[in-house]
């Protein structure tokens, strides 16, 4: 699952991971609302990684982890966000984030860390 406001960012990040042959992108958000709505739905109980931008239209992308986590407590979390400053580094990895990485790191290095988080190594 992706969760990202940024549509044109999330379509390519979404077309260029479902091009991988052990990789698939099961649902997009672009927000907290539509994140929370996917989640609630039979798909939530089966993600095996998220992948989430903390900076949403509507909040922060971090609530989600424990809500997540709450639905599937198998689901790993990849934060994928422009900025982030240690303490909030802090947060997200106690909230469960198995990942957190720049977005400017390229496709090979995300790809990495969702199989890695994934329990795909």
């Amino acid at each position: 699952m992706l969760v990202e406001d940024h549509a044109a960012f999330r379509q390519a990040l979404a077309f260029l991971l479902s091009h991988k042959s052990d990789l698939e992108v099961v649902a997009q958000a672009g927000s907290l609302a539509e994140a929370r709505e996917a989640i609630e739905g039979p798909i939530g109980g089966y993600l095996d990684v998220a992948v989430l931008d903390l900076g949403l239209p509507d909040g922060d992308g971090s609530e989600l982890i424990g809500e997540l986590r709450r639905r599937n407590a198998g689901v790993s979390v990849v934060v994928l966000s422009e900025t982030i400053d240690t303490g909030r580094l802090e947060g997200v990895s106690k909230a469960g984030a198995g990942a957190v990485l720049d977005k400017a790191q390229s496709l090979s290095t995300i790809a990495r860390e969702v199989r890695y988080v994934g329990g795909g190594g």
